[in-house]
């Protein structure tokens, strides 16, 4: 399954989740993707670094959806 199709599938997966959701819900929500988004953005960059392959690494195993359960928990601050 390429990235897009494993995107879409993910991603229809949890909107019908969120439009089952009350308002604070939605508002959690819309919360913890913006914050996931921005730790992505900065893990991107720190992998196209010198010395980022650790970075890559991360990014990696978060793409493959095997591992999607044992990095979920990964946070801004730990690429801080």
């Amino acid at each position: 399954m390429d990235k897009m199709q494993l995107f879409c599938t993910h991603i229809r997966a949890a909107l019908a989740c969120y439009v089952d959701m009350t308002p604070e819900q939605k508002a959690r929500a819309m919360m913890y993707a913006a914050h996931k988004i921005n730790a992505l953005d900065k893990l991107r960059t720190a992998a196209q670094e010198p010395g980022g392959a650790v970075a890559v690494q991360l990014l990696q195993s978060l793409q493959q959806p095997e591992n999607a359960k044992k990095t979920s928990d990964f946070s801004e601050e730990n690429i801080s």
